[in-house]
């Protein structure tokens, strides 16, 4: 849990130990940093979402700057919400997030190559009935995609996921003439669509944004199936139990195959990332100790087939550390929401963990308060 590292990255600070990032994860975590959407982003929990559980990977910026003689590079993330996005750019977004399989039958596209990085993409979702292709036989994949032929593609990934039968709104500039009307009234109907007031706007580009919140409203509309609560329970409960133990034994190895195994995008570089922290103790005369005090509670919040939130109760702990040169004992709590993605094997990960804000404060003020020697 973050707030295990929130405690032991404090240590550097006091100049206890010096810590170079682990360099395991395939992914750094300041490939995680949201750059260009700020939290009161009307798609803000949508691109996050998105992005924390490498359904995306936005685009990568890296600046150099110069620091007391020493260069240096800081990377983040720009999704760009405002952008258009690609035929072959949605394709892409819509098979990650469904963990689609090639299917039997696949189309092939005069304009679609093997070399092409949408490849794989295209024939999935050609396999799956989600596109047919333009009137020539052509794909166009870096044609802008419209707002219409977003709609298409959603309902076709959808239609034997999801409940279709009510009837939803019908836009004036969607007539029943147009090839989208029947998707845009269905996805309409269950929410996945909203529109501008009373028009939809069928042929204007769509944004990233747009493409990103339609995708992410039609994921949380898929039941759960059976097993997925106890699931998830399972893979929160095992990773906090095993991250103590194996913390606790200096397991650096242990520890590495843990967070693989029950975790993902953002929490599995976090995670990775402070894997040199672990074992810094271990030929030292520091003596460093965690004692969890009473008993924790695990509770599914909420949960789809693509999604699940957890509550994490309770999970308090004593911390304490004795060195040559300092001490100290405090109390943190780790209680907060532990939030998963199912993975395309049909496992449950943890994606990120949001701790509860006051736990944060509370650990702050006892550290201030620490006797250090």
């Amino acid at each position: 849990m973050k707030a295990i590292y929130v405690f032991l990255s404090s240590l550097v600070l006091f100049g206890l130990i010096s810590v170079t990032p682990a360099e395991a994860a395939e992914k750094s975590i300041d490939r995680y940093f949201l750059e260009d959407v700020d939290y009161d982003h009307w798609a803000y929990n949508e691109l996050e979402r998105f992005l924390y559980s490498d359904i995306i990977d936005g685009y990568v910026e890296t600046e150099s700057y110069e620091e007391d003689g020493e260069k240096y590079e800081y990377t983040s993330v720009s999704i760009k919400p405002k952008n258009s996005i690609t035929r072959a750019e949605f394709t892409k977004i819509l098979v990650n997030s469904m963990n689609l399989p090639a299917g039997e039958t696949v189309k092939s596209f005069p304009d679609v190559k093997p070399a092409n990085w949408y490849y794989e993409y295209v024939k999935v979702a050609s396999s799956q009935g989600i596109i047919n292709g333009k009137p020539d036989g052509t794909f166009r994949p870096n044609d802008k995609i419209t707002r219409n032929e977003m709609a298409v593609m959603i309902y076709r990934a959808f239609e034997s996921k999801l409940d279709f039968s009510a009837t939803g709104k019908v836009f004036p500039d969607v007539p029943q003439g147009n090839f989208a009307y029947e998707a845009v009234m269905k996805t309409a109907a269950v929410g996945i669509i909203k529109g501008y007031g009373d028009v939809f706007k069928p042929y204007n580009d769509a944004t990233r944004a747009e493409a990103i919140v339609m995708i992410d409203r039609a994921l949380h509309l898929e039941p759960e199936t059976d097993g997925d609560q106890l699931a998830i329970i399972q893979t929160v409960d095992r990773n906090i139990k095993d991250e103590m133990k194996f913390t606790e034994q200096q397991d650096v190895k242990a520890l590495e195959a843990l967070y693989r195994e029950t975790t993902i995008g953002y929490q599995l570089a976090y995670s990775l990332e402070n894997l040199d922290m672990v074992g810094m103790f271990e030929e030292s005369d520091t003596i460093f100790k965690m004692e969890q005090i009473g008993e924790y509670a695990i509770n599914a919040v909420s949960v789809n087939n693509h999604f699940a939130q957890v509550r994490i109760d309770n999970l308090v702990y004593n911390v304490s550390l004795t060195a040559p040169d300092m001490s100290f004992n405090m109390k943190i709590d780790l209680s907060g929401t532990a939030h998963l993605k199912k993975s395309d094997d049909g496992k449950w990960k943890i994606y990120n963990v949001v701790l509860d804000e006051d736990d944060y404060e509370q650990d702050w003020k006892e550290t201030l308060e620490t006797e250090i020697n």
